[in-house]
């Protein structure tokens, strides 16, 4: 027997590649390939010729590799070319898959098991074997040992973080209360982890193994984020904060504990969408806790701020938020991110305290809930009017009922020629074996075809597309008619073999139930005119508009005034807390009398002889004394607006010139220097300033998701040409999100873990720390995602030639840039710390003290930069500054 034609022969596709390129071999990532430009086949191989010979790349064209496995592309590995949005329909997140079918995996796989690589005999195809046993076996384990090292590395570093909070100012003495609630936490992570394998073998009955130890196997894909991150990063951050609020620690813990996967535990226990065992095992700490006499301490639950059920409540409050954020956001973000996100927004709502935290809460829980609950279907139905074409709508002066134009006929025509050669090209295919056939661009599952071999004999293989092509035309084709239907079902086919024939009544009938519901779905819009679905979108931008005004001005407004400004009028007191200090801004509220509505703050000496010497030393507490809080707020927007402006002329002086992850790294530094300087003057109002910011940003992002006229195309257009592969994967564009939440969220998190003045009276209470304390974790943040991530992506783009032994692309040269650009942040945040006059919580009074801590800053950002090179389950802009700031505040830097 010979061998099958040529072309369809698979290539000697392995030859070319050697051990060190295997580590770069594409699989599947988080962009959509639709809109980029690759070189490579679908499996990530540079293309071959028959002969095997590598095909050499033109000069100028780059290959578009995936997006970062940390959840963004603007690393050091990637060179993509973003084309539009909105984005396009991905794939589903997979995960292992082996007796169970759950839509929470464990595993988020990084890179294809080997399993995966190889087309073996269980599917449609085959492939040749084209290399050895052994050779196949070689780079397997070399990649296999660099996924377990990298796997390890991040438990490791994990670990070693835990300890570090543990070493923290005064966390020692809270972590001792609270120390059987959890060593529990610990073992029962442990214990589930540990007993994975054993249900996964006890489950897994799709292999014959005759072995019992060769059903206990790791994946080269295994991901561990899913039960590190959401369940120990908010105990770690509770416990660093717990010196000044310890009741924080237990909700943590049991919320650390809701959020482990789905896959842990027996699906038995799974009711109405609650695993009950789950439940259960998420309140253990609570319960020893609570019943504590027989292992001889008192219980420290006995000074919780919160009740016992509300304790018992978190893990349905959880798992009921879960949903309706997945709704919004889809394939934006990981199941990491969403626990993260879930159990983030919890306790913004339980222990929100401080004026900015509550201003955030009631921006994100009552405007938030109440934007969502009023206008949620007429953005559904927005979004679908724009979604239909033009041409597509009824015609004005035609019937509903009549709405065939030349147009519908041609495409009829159309479908009905493509259903009658649809197969022509099969045998011209198959036949041929000439070079010629193989074109370099062809499509990726044209090109699929021609380099694998059916399993199946030809007869069962042209039968098997001659059915699936019978119930497309008769049952998916929407250009075909009721009358037209029959003809088809009746007409042979020609240059085919010939088809066992349906039934037509069975085929009708499907076609029947099908069509309705597609029609009940979306026919509503078709009916409509141009000029009526312009209205239509005319009176839903008007209604979202007039929600969210309505929103702001009454509920959020309300509990703003009640609740973080102490009974202040909210528009009055932002007039006072921006204005207050101005001579003409004063003179007119009291001379119209309005100081019941506007909170006017103490007026400042304004000695401008004296700020001149009081600057030479930049003695910064002096100056805003001199000067007045107010006054500094505005000189503050100033900069703010001036560094702005500048960022913004770079950038669309550079874009026709530059690559899109250079124009995005433009804006990381633009919040460096807005933010590196500034926080130090007044923290709180910068945390008040980057949640308002954070809350225009979403506002604004459901106006571009939902494509609210006249707002959303323009917001589109503006961030098409600053968007990566992660913003592709869902609705939401992500990439601003989270650079302002990266930079937000470390000096959210300080000030929550510093006393705050409370000798001001009235509306100014805890609107400055105590003792104008500040410390340089505030700066973690900006340091982290600004200044590390932008240098190692600008450097490990264009230097980075020695790779992490694991796959991804990450180089050492782009860990290194980001390990000594966060030092450099540190450094120059605790030189201004120092010469800004300001409290330090840890001073230096030595030489020997600056060494030391030169010695930690070098340590911590060694731990960012490599939590940012082995992180694959969560996106790094958000997750490296909270490692940063645990390390920072660990180390009592």
């Amino acid at each position: 027997m010979s061998d099958a034609p040529p072309a369809l022969q698979v290539p000697d596709l392995q030859e070319s590649v050697d051990v060190s390129e295997a580590a770069e071999l594409r699989t599947l990532d988080r962009s959509p390939h639709l809109y980029h430009l690759s070189f490579n086949d679908n499996r990530g191989h540079p293309r071959t010729k028959r002969d095997g010979t590598r095909v050499r790349r033109r000069r100028g064209v780059t290959s578009a590799t995936g997006s970062s496995e940390s959840g963004t592309e603007a690393d050091d590995e990637t060179e993509t070319i973003v084309k539009a949005l909105p984005a396009p329909q991905t794939k589903p997140s997979k995960g292992l898959k082996v007796g169970e079918k759950d839509e929470d995996t464990l595993l988020t796989p990084s890179q294809l098991d080997d399993e995966g690589r190889r087309l073996e005999g269980e599917g449609y195809f085959s492939t040749k074997e084209s290399m050895t046993d052994a050779e196949e076996s070689k780079i397997l384990l070399k990649r296999r040992l660099g996924e377990f090292a990298r796997r390890c590395s991040e438990v490791g570093l994990m670990v070693i973080m835990l300890v570090l909070v543990l070493c923290g100012r005064d966390v020692w003495s809270v972590a001792k209360i609270w120390r059987y609630e959890l060593l529990a936490n610990i073992l029962i992570m442990a214990g589930l982890v540990a007993a994975y394998p054993v249900k996964l073998s006890l489950v897994d009955t799709q292999k014959t193994i005759t072995k019992p130890w060769q059903r206990f196997r790791v994946p080269a894909s295994f991901d561990p984020a899913t039960v590190l991150y959401p369940p120990l990063l908010p105990v770690m951050v509770a416990l660093i904060v717990s010196p000044i609020s310890p009741t924080i620690v237990l909700p943590n813990i049991i919320l650390g504990l809701a959020a482990l996967p789905q896959r842990l535990f027996p699906r038995s226990s799974r009711l109405g969408g609650y695993n009950a065992l789950h439940w259960l095992i998420s309140i253990l700490p609570l319960v020893i806790g609570s019943g504590s006499k027989w292992l001889g301490y008192v219980s420290s639950t006995a000074d919780l701020s919160l009740s016992t059920e509300t304790l018992v409540s978190l893990y349905p409050l959880h798992h009921a938020l879960l949903p309706p954020l997945h709704y919004l956001t889809t394939n934006s973000l990981l199941i990491s991110e969403l626990h993260l996100l879930s159990i983030a927004l919890i306790n913004l709502l339980l222990f929100a305290r401080a004026p900015q935290s509550t201003i955030l809460k009631a921006c994100l829980w009552i405007g938030g809930v109440s934007l969502f609950a009023c206008t949620e279907r007429v953005l559904h139905w927005n979004v679908i009017l724009a979604r239909v074409p033009r041409w597509k709508l009824r015609r004005p002066g035609h019937p509903d009922g009549d709405r065939r134009s030349l147009l519908d006929a041609a495409v009829e025509v159309i479908h009905l020629q493509r259903a009658t050669r649809a197969f022509q090209g099969i045998k011209n295919d198959n036949d041929s074996d000439a070079d010629e056939d193989h074109d370099p661009h062809t499509p990726i599952r044209q090109e699929r075809a021609k380099q694998m071999t059916f399993n199946q004999s030809t007869d069962s293989r042209l039968q098997q597309l001659l059915d699936q092509e019978n119930n497309s035309i008769v049952s998916d084709d929407p250009g075909i008619t009721e009358t037209s239907r029959p003809l088809l079902m009746t007409k042979s086919r020609r240059n085919t073999l010939p088809a066992p024939r349906q039934k037509p009544e069975l085929v009708i009938r499907q076609d029947k139930k099908r069509t309705k519901a597609r029609n009940i779905h979306r026919n509503w819009c078709l009916q409509l005119t141009s000029a009526q679905v312009d209205r239509r979108k005319m009176a839903y931008a008007a209604y979202v508009y007039g929600v969210i005004i309505i929103i702001v001005l009454l509920p959020v407004r309300v509990y703003v005034s009640d609740n973080a400004l102490y009974g202040s009028e909210a528009v009055g007191w932002a007039i006072g807390y921006l204005f207050g200090q101005l001579p003409v801004i004063h003179n007119a509220v009291d001379y119209l009398g309005l100081d019941l509505w506007i909170t006017m703050p103490l007026q400042p000496s304004l000695d401008y002889q004296a700020l001149i010497p009081d600057a030479l030393p930049l003695d910064m507490v002096e100056v805003r004394g001199n000067v007045g809080a107010a006054n500094m707020h505005l000189l503050l927007i100033a900069y703010w607006v001036l560094v702005l402006v500048t960022g913004l002329v770079a950038v669309f002086t550079l874009t026709p010139y530059v690559e899109v992850d250079t124009r995005r790294k433009i804006f990381h530094g633009v919040m460096v220097a807005m933010f590196l300087p500034a926080t130090f003057v007044d923290p709180c109002y910068c945390a008040l300033a980057l949640a308002l910011v954070l809350t225009i940003f979403l506002l604004l992002e459901v106006i571009r998701a939902a494509q609210i006229a006249p707002l959303g195309t323009a917001i589109g257009r503006f961030i098409a040409p600053y968007v990566d592969g992660r913003d592709l994967r869902g609705p939401v564009v992500v990439s601003h999100l989270f650079l302002a939440i990266g930079c937000a969220v470390p000096l959210w998190f300080s000030l929550a873990g510093l006393h705050r003045e409370d000798d001001a009276g009235g509306a100014w209470k805890s609107w400055e720390t105590k003792d104008g304390a500040r410390d340089v974790g505030m700066l973690a943040g900006v340091i982290c995602v600004g200044m590390g991530d932008a240098a190692a992506s600008l450097i490990g783009r264009r230097y980075g030639r020695r790779k992490w032994i694991w796959v991804g692309g990450k180089s050492l040269e782009g860990s290194a840039a980001f390990a000594s650009a966060v030092t450099l942040g540190l450094l120059f945040g605790k030189i201004w710390l120092w010469m800004g006059g300001w409290h330090d919580v840890e001073p230096l009074h030595s030489t020997l003290d600056w060494a030391i801590w030169m010695v930690k800053a070098i340590s911590c950002a060694c731990g960012a930069s490599f939590m940012e090179a082995v992180l694959t389950g969560a996106n790094d802009n958000v997750t490296c500054p909270v490692a940063l700031w645990l390390l920072v505040r660990g180390m009592r830097l």
